[in-house]
């Protein structure tokens, strides 16, 4: 038997073993790892923990095993140095650690159903609002529910937040119980009304997603990614100094070409709309146009909507033009979308432009502006049926970032198709069913075809907007203001 020294508090952890086991299951809350149940037990032991703590040494204790994880999965998943990585877990744990503090407060204050809510609707209000910063929705617990797709239709009627309310709702009414000895008689209706909202939820959303199988005609829609020999965003960091960019001619030339080369092998396959991943082809500012010529040819040659990826190398500045460019089969530019939201300069409009074709509403937009409901709601309240979505992620993200723009498709209604490089490219019906799957790191000629429904469908949450957030805020101020009438 294992004896630990008798200086090691064996006390203290007995104590806390619980919460170093739900610390742990938190790691596996991130874009790289993701296991379902990690979104919905290990809260369980922070809230009954933090209400039982008292002492400074204590919260600090659980704030840690809260930071810990989320710094784990944070870490090297994207190219920043390390004091930004833990910049980025504080932030994820920001709505977790404000809704402890809430739930501490009003928990004694309330009827157990009540304070049950507490927790919940804290953690979607300031996670929904640190959602509108530069940040985004990366870290929200509702990613690491894209398995279980009975319960991620409800974001059709109440945008993603409300999947992470019902996984947290359990979690803070599960700790009630406890803290109540598990007494069922004594805690009748709280018990009651959460096994009724869990099993409407996941009921209602079995029958929605079985009978919304899409039934209608398809197109062949090809995604293409070539590997970058260079870091061509190192040349931008460094206001791309003109001779520095030359000296890569010959390899942009050879990588454009190859691009063009996979291009033509998906349509021979039958492709009819093509597209690449995020700035996978790279142009020199004074060959852009020649570039277009090139892609409008290709379009016409071919007789497909044509949509190539480019980073436009801009001399002597800190930018770079990070565009989709959509060409019909006529030849001509239907539209160009410049990336919205991105760490560099963009000259963006904020507008996602859309364009109809035989194969339904096609909509464009590039990696990080999906992770932004609201910017993209402007698309499904275009009823659009398709959107490309190309990407640059890491092994770190991988496959999680690339599910979670397909949570945007469920609250809109429309099907996604996402070629990302350095990640995992997939396509995903409006239900959020994956239809094509394919690994950068393990797939050689790196085209994925997948025929993707043309016809999209009507859902509520681009009607409705963000009425959850608000009847949550509303819940919140409603309670608050009882609690100040009270202590007066």
């Amino acid at each position: 038997m294992i004896r630990l020294p008798r200086f090691f508090p064996q006390k203290l952890l007995a104590k806390y073993a619980p919460l170093l086991l739900a610390s742990f299951l938190l790691a596996f809350t991130g874009l790289r790892f993701s296991f379902f149940l990690a979104g919905w037990l290990p809260m369980i032991f922070f809230i009954y923990y933090f209400r039982k703590s008292n002492k400074w040494h204590q919260y600090l204790t659980i704030i840690l095993l809260l930071l810990i994880p989320k710094f784990i999965a944070v870490h090297g998943g994207w190219d920043m140095p390390m004091f930004l990585e833990l910049f980025g877990a504080v932030f994820a744990i920001t709505p977790l650690t404000v809704a402890l503090v809430a739930d501490k407060y009003f928990y004694q204050k309330t009827s157990p159903l009540i304070s049950s809510l507490v927790f919940p609707a804290v953690y979607v209000v300031v996670d929904f609002v640190l959602g509108l910063t530069k940040f985004g929705t990366f870290s929200s617990i509702a990613l690491t529910q894209f398995g279980l797709k009975p319960l991620i239709q409800i974001a059709a009627v109440t945008g993603f937040e409300g999947i992470s309310f019902i996984v947290f709702w359990f979690a803070s009414a599960v700790a009630v119980l406890w803290q109540n000895n598990f007494n069922l008689s004594k805690q009748k209706p709280l018990a009651i009304t959460l096994l009724a909202t869990i099993t409407a939820a996941f009921l209602l959303g079995g029958i929605y997603f079985t009978l919304s199988i899409p039934t209608g005609p398809t197109v062949k829609i090809a995604g293409i990614t070539v590997k970058h020999k260079s870091d061509y965003w190192g040349i931008i960091d460094a206001k791309t100094p003109k001779d520095k960019a030359q000296k890569y001619a010959g390899e942009i030339q050879d990588l454009n070409n190859q691009l063009f080369k996979l291009s033509q092998r998906a349509a021979d396959f039958g492709a009819k709309i093509i597209f690449w991943s995020e700035a996978n082809g790279v142009v020199f500012q004074e060959n852009k146009q020649e570039f277009i010529k090139t892609a409008q040819d290709f379009a016409k040659r071919n007789q497909v909507y044509f949509a190539p990826t480019i980073l436009v190398l801009k001399y002597g500045t800190f930018s770079a033009e990070n565009k989709i460019i959509m060409i019909d089969p006529n030849g001509q530019v239907a539209y160009q979308y410049e990336k919205t939201i991105s760490w560099y300069p963009t000259e963006s409009d904020g507008v996602i432009p859309t364009l109809d074709t035989p194969y339904g509403k096609i909509a464009s937009v590039i990696c990080f502006d999906a992770d932004f409901p609201r910017f993209i709601r402007q698309a499904s309240r275009q009823n659009i049926d398709i959107l490309l979505l190309p990407k640059i992620d890491a092994k770190a993200i991988t496959p999680g970032h690339t599910y979670s723009g397909f949570f945007r498709g469920i609250e809109g209604g429309f099907s996604t198709v996402a070629q990302v490089n350095n990640g995992v490219s997939a396509a995903a019906d409006y239900r959020g069913n994956v239809i094509a799957y394919q690994d950068f790191y393990t797939t050689k000629d790196k085209i994925m075809v997948a025929d993707v429904p043309i016809k999209g469908v009507k859902t509520l949450y681009p009607i409705l907007g963000d009425w959850f957030i608000y009847l949550n805020a509303l819940f919140l101020i409603g309670l608050a203001i009882k609690a100040a009438k009270a202590k007066k």
